[in-house]
């Protein structure tokens, strides 16, 4: 990936989230091609860092319901606020409600200087960055 599809974000603390913008081409199924705006977020948990797309497997929906609010009252995983689904901050996986999978994960690379480079674009249906 070459270095104009990366932004940097700030590095989230412990226990945080830092929300950012996904940009995206959806092709409809009479060929026309859309652009999208999506989002994406860091989470620090247990010093590691994590990149998900803010995309609740299940129902689609973005899983904060304050922007940049992720994590369950007890801190341990991140919560879909829609349906109450649990997932693991560092796997992604599913621990429980009705969500069919984990999350989408996305790239980052540390850029140093309490920040954090994430992708600019990213194909929705695959969950994976351009």
């Amino acid at each position: 990936m070459s270095a104009e599809l990366w932004q940097r974000v700030m590095r989230p603390g412990e226990g945080q989230a830092t929300l950012f913008t996904l940009k995206s081409s959806v092709q409809l199924s009479d060929g026309r091609l859309i652009e999208l705006d999506a989002q994406g977020f860091l989470v620090c948990f247990q010093g590691q860092l994590k990149a998900w797309r803010n995309e609740c497997p299940h129902a689609g929906s973005p899983l904060d319901w304050i922007p940049g609010r992720f994590f369950s009252e007890s801190g341990e995983q991140l919560v879909c606020h829609t349906h109450h689904a649990l997932f693991d901050p560092l796997s992604g996986d599913c621990l429980s409600g009705p969500c069919p999978r984990g999350l989408y994960a996305l790239p980052f690379r540390d850029a140093g200087d309490g920040h954090v480079e994430v992708p600019v674009q990213a194909d929705l249906h695959s969950g994976r960055a351009e």
